[in-house]
């Protein structure tokens, strides 16, 4: 094994690490919930839960745990899924760890609830276990989406989350539904559960042929661009689906999509390389992470404004989630930040994020689903573990069959 190979396993392992250690384990109504941040152990994100569950499958999978000892973390987390405060399945998107409550007036989340399903899936395909999966079922069959799908103007969309407090999370005016998904984000996971799910198929491909599909182009990459241009929405669903040679029937190669908008950060991260010099030595992508000033979304051009708005910090995340797209980019990426020491925690591998101006900064915090997606693409390129047992799964199989995506080798 070289280097390099030794390097990407060195990931993957401590990534799983890191799961099992910023993950509550012990008895109480907060087991099995994945912190968001470092920085606050109370504090969980069920996002961050479900790539813990994914992590699972990784663990067993190349030796890092074993079969009974992650099967009885999978079915206990998947018991406190159920427990937790949910809108019609649709659970709050921050949870306070020692109580198992919603956190403050956080928003019940779409987005952050499918997820964590997606963890559910993959456990359930893995483990191949009755009793788990009778629970993944329940968590599956409880999310009623029907109730999200509303007429906005000429074309059908899911609405992005629910919040019924006045001055709850991104409630701007009167609570309820909040916002819309009009525009390519990193829901494409949620149009393949509806349509597993409904007797309807004609309305689950509307649905997904409704939200918008925009072009963009920089350098020689043109794909479909999200608003925001932010790198993590083109990854985070493929950290699970393995679009590799399927197509819709519009022809849309997603892969290829987050191929082309992965070359569209790079050119730009060499473009503007005198303004933000941290990307020196092929560093390359305009994501969410921790940056110098604070959490940030920053995203790349084109965008809705063609502006950057970016403090200069590296997200490590950008590059090792671009490991089965692209690899050619990522590995020299990757070999170069192995020979900073001071980038590398030896229980938990690389950190969130840095900048090389001066004053030099390190983050101090890791966040749940940047390593999340740093080991799921990890494993992708490595094993495919994650991704064999979640494009395995019966519902997978058959909402891609009513959508229409097939393998076009």
């Amino acid at each position: 094994m070289n280097a390099t190979q030794n390097l990407l396993h060195s990931i993957e392992k401590t990534g799983v690490t890191f799961f099992q250690n910023f993950t509550h384990l012990k008895p109480g109504p907060g087991y099995g919930l994945t912190v968001d941040h470092t920085g606050d152990l109370s504090l969980s994100s069920i996002a961050s839960t479900g790539f813990y569950l994914s992590s699972l499958v990784i663990g067993v999978a190349q030796g890092y745990l074993s079969y009974d000892h992650a099967l009885t973390q999978a079915m206990g987390t998947l018991k406190t899924l159920l427990s937790l405060p949910h809108y019609h399945g649709f659970i709050a998107h921050f949870i306070h760890i020692p109580t198992g409550e919603r956190y403050k007036k956080c928003e019940y989340s779409t987005i952050d609830t499918a997820l964590a399903l997606n963890g559910v899936i993959t456990v359930d395909s893995y483990f191949a276990n009755a009793e788990l999966s009778a629970l993944a079922s329940q968590l599956l069959d409880r999310v009623d989406w029907d109730i999200l799908i509303h007429n906005r103007g000429d074309k059908k969309q899911f609405y992005m989350a629910y919040n019924p407090d006045a001055d709850g999370d991104y409630v701007h005016g009167k609570p309820g539904y909040i916002h819309h998904w009009s525009m390519l984000a990193e829901q494409l996971m949620m149009y393949v559960f509806y349509a597993a799910d409904t007797a309807n198929p004609a309305l689950a491909k509307t649905l997904y042929q409704d939200f918008e599909r925009h072009q963009v182009t920089y350098h020689s990459s043109t794909y479909f661009g999200s608003p925001g241009n932010s790198l993590f929405v083109y990854q985070y669903p493929q950290c699970w689906f393995d679009l590799k040679k399927i197509s819709d029937e519009q022809g849309v190669q997603w892969f290829e999509n987050t191929r082309q908008a992965i070359y569209g950060h790079y050119w730009l991260s060499r473009d503007t390389v005198s303004k933000y010099p941290s990307f020196a030595s092929s560093y390359f992508g305009f994501t969410a992470s921790y940056g110098r000033k604070g959490y940030q979304v920053s995203g790349a051009i084109p965008n809705v404004n063609d502006e950057i708005h970016h403090d200069g910090s590296v997200a490590i995340n950008a590059m090792i989630g671009s490991l089965y797209h692209a690899p050619e980019l990522a590995l020299p990426a990757i070999e170069s930040l192995a020979k900073r020491p001071d980038l590398w925690d030896e229980n938990y591998g690389f950190l969130n994020a840095f900048s090389d101006e001066n004053p030099l900064w390190r983050s101090s915090r890791m966040l749940g689903i940047d390593k999340g997606l740093e080991l799921l693409m990890t494993n992708a390129y490595l094993h495919q573990d994650v991704m064999k047992a979640y494009m395995a799964h019966p519902r997978i199989q058959k909402g891609m069959q009513v959508l229409g995506w097939k393998n076009v080798r």
